[in-house]
């Protein structure tokens, strides 16, 4: 994936650290971050997989509320997750954080169809929002997925 590649050179050009706080993609993205020279030491910080409900609420401390207003696959729990993902990994530079419908279930509707994802960045006191729709089977969205927020990533330290 070239596009990852580039995504972190330019991290460990720039002495930027990331974290993950992942739903639908279960830890891949931050798999995939680590592959590559030297990321884990000197890009990657880690990341948290709250894939249930529960550890949305009870690690990260999201509001319940929210999660029953707006389902755990939403942009308004995308972007908790990333503000409260921040507090977890204070020395990260970068929070990216996941929720979506991967497979068939969760709160998929004729709305948000299965391959329906949110990505929410947070980078120098800001917070920048993505919605995607991903065909294909779950493990062509996970590597779309991961293009897609290694390209956003790029877009977000290069024009900052």
């Amino acid at each position: 994936m070239q596009v990852l590649k580039q995504c972190c050179n330019l991290l460990e050009q720039k002495k930027l650290t990331i974290a993950f706080i992942e739903s639908a993609s279960s830890g891949y993205l931050s798999s995939q971050f680590s592959i590559y020279k030297h990321s884990g030491a000197d890009i990657l910080l880690g990341g948290l997989v709250s894939y249930d409900p529960s550890i949305k609420c009870e690690i990260l401390k999201i509001d319940a509320a929210l999660i029953q207003q707006y389902t755990a696959e939403s942009i308004e729990v995308t972007e908790a997750m990333a503000l409260h993902g921040h507090r977890l990994f204070r020395h990260a530079d970068i929070i990216v954080s996941c929720t979506g419908l991967l497979k068939p279930g969760g709160s998929a509707t004729p709305e948000k169809p299965e391959g329906t994802f949110y990505i929410a960045i947070h980078y120098q006191n800001s917070l920048s929002t993505y919605h995607y729709l991903l065909l294909g089977s779950a493990l062509e969205r996970l590597d779309q997925l991961t293009k897609n927020v290694a390209q956003m990533v790029i877009e977000r330290v290069q024009n900052a």
